[in-house]
């Protein structure tokens, strides 16, 4: 059945509809999931899976840690009177929201880069974003994804190709990184994408053996697969993540999965709706297809 807020419309009247927004905010990991230069690719599938139901909007930001998402937040957001935010997922923590940071944020102190945050002051920054007055003002369904681990040997490759003199995070410390996000979304009762343990349990990995990926390890092939430069995404990686976010939103919110979702402007052969709108489409016996 189409949405309610398309019923009654007219013709004579400029008045759009406004989809309701399901955002991915975060840094490279997301900001690179709109390329399919190389294959699979996790934002288009996300507007695949609820095309004509919500928009996927995809707010990735290169480099960023959570001292800088949290101030551009409130620059991202929709007015409610706008549109509706239904998810948020990120690697830091909308209606719908993806939050992924961790990656930068791990970076070590040291790190030529400057991106570090102290780990009490990323899970403080977490929690600042999911309770931030612009998503707490549209019910926003929030997704905190841990950060994934690195791969070690290629990372401090891409590193010292840039003009840096050596490595500039572990799978160690960004391990207490993905720890922190998802103790932060129990405390708060939001969503959890734990993609560390995606990502390791590929590579066979159990608590408490060594992290691969790390260097003083032979090299797993099965990190390296998921991760082609140390720290960016594979399209393998990608459908990992997308199967993850649909079987996270399952498990917290299953009406928001895409079959139980509503189109926004009904299906061209749904007669109910548009007779309510004044319109007869089709037959009794109309053959329904896409």
């Amino acid at each position: 059945m189409a949405d309610a807020r398309f019923l009654h419309s007219s013709t004579n009247t400029f008045s759009p509809l406004v989809y309701d927004q399901f955002i991915l905010f975060g840094a490279s990991i997301f900001e690179q999931s709109s390329t399919q230069e190389c294959g699979f690719a996790l934002a288009p599938a996300l507007q695949q899976a609820y095309i004509r139901r919500l928009d996927v909007v995809n707010r990735g930001f290169s480099g960023f840690n959570t001292e800088q998402g949290l101030r551009v937040l409130p620059t991202i957001i929709p007015d409610p009177a706008q549109a509706r935010l239904r998810f948020m997922a990120s690697f830091r923590p909308l209606e719908s929201k993806a939050v992924l940071f961790g990656s930068n944020d791990a970076c070590f102190p040291e790190a030529q880069n400057g991106q570090h945050v102290p780990l009490d002051q990323y899970k403080k920054n977490l929690v600042q974003i999911i309770t931030h007055p612009a998503i707490q003002a549209q019910e926003t369904r929030v997704i905190l994804v841990t950060p994934p681990p690195v791969e070690e040997r290629r990372l401090e490759h891409r590193v010292k190709s840039q003009g840096y003199t050596k490595l500039n995070r572990s799978n160690k410390r960004t391990k207490q990184y993905a720890d922190a996000s998802r103790e932060v979304a129990k405390d708060m009762n939001v969503g959890c994408l734990d993609l560390w343990t995606a990502f390791m349990s590929r590579a066979g990995w159990k608590p408490g053996d060594p992290l691969y990926g790390s260097q003083d390890l032979p090299e797993n092939g099965a990190i390296r697969s998921l991760i082609h430069d140390g720290l960016h995404f594979t399209p393998k990686a990608y459908i990992i993540f997308y199967e993850e976010m649909m079987r996270t939103i399952a498990a917290k919110w299953p009406d928001q999965l895409p079959e139980e979702l509503p189109y926004v402007i009904p299906a061209w052969d749904d007669t109910a709706a548009w007779a309510k709108d004044g319109l007869q489409m089709g037959k009794s016996d109309v053959v329904r297809h896409e």
